[in-house]
């Protein structure tokens, strides 16, 4: 029963994505002359592409060191980790609802000493540094440049519930055990739907959110969180500086607008349940830039090149470490790997 369920579940997600991409597609050549579009990107410089390009690779490598961080003290090897890293976002470009992130987490959920519970609460922490990232780039702009106000103002609450949900998170680890143990209780509380649940139920659900807890434990040290920003602010700074040289490809030389273009994707390809951003990461493009000014022709234009220039080299390189991991006999694909999910109890 479960699986029908998975594939008419998988089947919805990938219709719905297909019908906001042709949308977004859609919405994208009505707004642009392919005649212009097409001098633009015959005269375009692609030497500043390929420096995109090389930026996208730097942040390839902060992702993974952070994450290396945010796993700590659970160790892996670098190419496992990258791989897995790699895994995951190229999933993320081919998949709605961010499927990638769950991916690397059960790739990785299966090394002793882990578990996939574990590795998603690292994941948990990684989605919220980024979060607190994109406001604080937000902010940066607006301090610069006005920017409209229909992104300034979400951006800011969005920053702020960041903040309030990491500073959460963090008195939720330092305070788990009294937290278990109130789970615990309620368990055997009669007044709750939890009365009928067996005495395997409640250790089954106890150990995954203890193993959940663990993923998260770099919120209570020092170090971690400093070493985390540090990491988030190099892999953000790089993305930037990746947005900046194609756009100079395209002659439009504006750090601020670069900046702008980070936040607006970031928050507009995560949200729509898009098949590879397709119509929507231009679009996008577009609507950031058309707000310094660029005209449509060339907003399309870089934004169908950095489309590219984001999602082929993770491609390549994650294909290349997937070979390299199962010629090793670590094969990083969840498909081809067993978890260390116990199964479900059965009264």
């Amino acid at each position: 029963m479960m699986i029908p369920r998975l594939m008419r579940s998988v089947s919805f997600s990938l219709s719905l994505g297909l019908i906001v991409s042709a949308i977004g597609v859609w919405l994208v050549a009505r707004g642009v002359d392919p005649a212009q579009l097409s001098r633009v990107l015959s005269t375009a410089d692609y030497g500043w592409v390929l420096i995109g390009a090389t930026a996208i690779g730097v942040t390839f490598f902060a992702r993974a060191y952070r994450w290396a961080v945010l796993l700590h003290p659970i160790r892996y090897r670098g190419s496992t980790l990258m791989a897995a890293l790699l895994i995951g976002q190229t999933l993320n470009f081919l998949l709605p609802l961010r499927a990638g992130d769950v991916a690397r987490s059960v790739a990785l959920g299966r090394a002793p000493g882990s578990s996939v519970e574990r590795v998603l609460g690292s994941v948990a922490i990684e989605k919220v540094w980024d979060w607190i990232a994109l406001t604080a780039l937000v902010l940066i702009v607006a301090l610069i440049v006005p920017l409209p106000d229909w992104f300034v103002g979400p951006a800011r609450a969005f920053g702020l519930a960041a903040t309030l949900l990491l500073i959460g998170l963090g008195l939720v680890v330092t305070r788990r055990q009294r937290g278990l143990m109130l789970i615990d209780r309620l368990f055997g509380w009669s007044k709750i739907p939890f009365r009928g649940l067996s005495d395997r139920w409640r250790q089954f659900v106890l150990e995954r959110l203890n193993r959940l807890l663990d993923g998260m434990e770099s919120l209570r040290r020092r170090e971690a969180a400093w070493r985390a920003a540090l990491w988030s602010a190099v892999t953000w700074l790089s993305g930037v500086a990746a947005n900046a040289a194609v756009m100079r490809a395209f002659g439009v030389d504006s750090w601020p607008a670069a900046m702008f273009l980070m936040a607006v994707l970031m928050v507009g390809v995560a949200l729509p349940p898009s098949i590879a951003a397709l119509g929507i990461f231009e679009a996008l493009t577009m609507l950031a830039l058309g707000v310094f000014g660029v005209p449509n022709e060339t907003g399309l234009a870089i934004g169908l090149t950095l489309h590219l220039v984001v999602s082929v080299p993770a491609i390549l390189a994650g294909s290349f470490l997937v070979v390299w991991e199962s010629r090793a006999g670590r094969p990083p694909v969840p498909w081809a790997a067993r978890t260390q999910m116990d199964p479900v109890p059965h009264d």
